[in-house]
């Protein structure tokens, strides 16, 4: 429930961050996500709120986060234009940051952030 709170926060805060991730997702940041890789393209403009074009659900995303790293918890979550594919980041109790396709659920990238090598990229 705590990560629910977190995307409510997260989308509260208006334009300014609707495409930026929460504190601690900034420096797992490693390749980008090809376009060709997602269900969902973000328009150009880029929309101020992005919370329209996903398809599923923050709880659906949470859980199957959850389901790569069963015994997890969810820490933080947000919806992003990753290279323009819309994606939730869900950050996880284990360190793993986990990126699945908005329209599908599918996990798309996994990194770890004890890991200095690229994150996994699913495709």
């Amino acid at each position: 429930m705590a990560a629910l709170a977190w995307l409510a926060v997260l989308l509260g805060m208006g334009a300014s961050s609707a495409g930026m991730p929460p504190p601690g997702l900034a420096e797992l940041a490693g390749p980008q996500l090809s376009a060709s890789s997602c269900s969902i393209k973000v328009p150009e403009p880029e929309p101020v709120d992005l919370t329209y074009l996903a398809r599923i659900p923050a709880e659906k995303a949470m859980a199957a986060a959850q389901s790569a790293y069963p015994g997890s918890r969810v820490r933080a979550l947000a919806l992003e234009n990753e290279n323009g594919c819309l994606v939730y980041s869900v950050l996880l109790s284990n360190g793993q940051e986990v990126k699945l396709d908005a329209g599908n659920g599918q996990v798309l990238q996994t990194a770890s952030a004890d890991d200095e090598e690229e994150p996994e990229v699913r495709e």
